[in-house]
């Protein structure tokens, strides 16, 4: 396949379905997708770290661009749209808090007010 073909000349990457659903979810497991510390109920033996998009795709013989589109759309696929609603609102809010008090506001240990 060429390199216009893949998009790579006109700002896309297109990766095939199959290989799309083949490592979906191996990606996101090895990715921070999820920014949870999975680890911290571990022994710290035992303890790793997520990986970069470079490491996994060394890790599964992937192309690093690969790897980044599969984990993109994943986690697109992982989040309902109500929970990207939900974090747009509650930074429409901090930016109206900080506008509204300053520093002062964002440092106060609870999260601004929620607009609905």
């Amino acid at each position: 396949m060429s390199g216009n073909e893949r998009g790579e000349l006109t700002g896309f990457h297109v990766v095939d379905p199959d290989l799309y659903e083949l490592h979906r979810h191996e990606i996101v497991r090895l990715s921070n997708s999820y920014q949870e510390n999975v680890n911290e109920f571990l022994p710290v033996g035992e303890r790793t770290r997520p990986l970069t998009d470079a490491e996994i795709a060394e890790r599964l013989g992937l192309d690093i661009r690969d790897v980044t589109e599969i984990r993109v759309v994943a986690e697109h696929d992982e989040y309902p749209i109500e929970e990207y609603e939900r974090a747009a609102r509650f930074k429409d809010a901090a930016v109206d808090s900080y506008r509204a008090g300053g520093v002062k506001n964002l440092y106060k240990g609870l999260p601004p007010p929620t607009r609905r």
